[in-house]
């Protein structure tokens, strides 16, 4: 059975006992996840394809470690200026094995759906408004004795940066 499922924005082809490394995903190495973003099934002769996703369909998969990928350099330069900037990443990953691909409710043993992203506020939601603190005697001490030392003076402007401003 193999199906094609949906990861860390990009899409990987798997069937049982594939290794498969995907972006980073918030799972102890040894746990089992659910990859519920089923795209295609396809068992022998026979092809389900979702709209977007196919219906009831779940890859079980053991997470076998995180790690980092290879290095990618990014270096700036500009001729003649003496700029130079070099910078690396390495990109987190999760290792996983397919352990099996399932359509339908059957009852899967030890597994915990792979995390998603927090939904953002919607645009029109009210919220509460935050409560306000009064200010405590230690503040407004501070504050007083902030109001009572003198102002330091600031340096004085250059004449090119004088004529520049006016």
């Amino acid at each position: 059975m193999d199906a094609v499922i949906r990861s860390g924005g990009k899409q990987y082809r798997v069937h049982e006992g594939s290794v498969l490394d995907v972006a980073s995903l918030v799972a102890e190495p040894g746990s089992r996840v659910e990859l519920r973003d089923v795209l295609l099934v396809s068992d022998g002769d026979k092809v389900t394809v979702g709209a977007p996703n196919v219906a009831d369909a779940v890859v079980v998969a053991e997470v076998v470690e995180h790690g980092k990928g290879r290095k990618v350099i990014n270096f700036k330069f500009k001729a003649k200026t003496r700029y130079r900037r070099k910078r690396g990443h390495r990109q987190g990953y999760t290792r996983l094995t397919v352990q099996t691909i399932r359509i339908g409710d059957a009852p899967a043993s030890e597994t915990t759906a792979a995390p998603r992203r927090r939904a953002r506020p919607q645009a029109g939601a009210e919220t509460e408004p935050a409560a306000i603190e009064e200010p405590t005697a230690v503040a407004t001490e501070a504050a007083e004795t902030a109001a009572e030392t003198p102002a330091t003076p600031r340096r004085r402007r250059r004449a090119g940066e004088a004529e520049s401003q006016e």
